[in-house]
């Protein structure tokens, strides 16, 4: 399954697994970018307190744009997000 960065129209930053469909995309593992200092990019588990690592349709139109992780950065979402969510299911 692709990973891409998703920028949502509230200005949150999203790194998932997806789907797409017509009107909408299926973010799956997904993990909100948060700046933890000195030019570093942190991952935290996008709404870990629901079962949204299941899959979350988000509509296209809330959708500003998308694009390409780095690889370093799609690395370390494989490395430490993918065990977070392993702990809450």
């Amino acid at each position: 399954m692709n990973v891409k960065v998703f920028r949502l129209n509230s200005g949150e930053e999203i790194l998932a697994r997806f789907e797409e469909k017509d009107t909408a995309y299926v973010l799956k593992d997904a993990a909100i970018l948060v700046p933890v200092g000195q030019g570093q990019i942190g991952l935290m588990p996008w709404m870990m307190y629901t079962k949204a690592a299941r899959g979350v349709e988000i509509a296209k139109s809330f959708v500003a744009f998308t694009v390409e992780p780095l690889e370093e950065l799609k690395n370390q979402y494989d490395a430490s997000l993918n065990e977070a969510y392993r702990d809450w299911e």
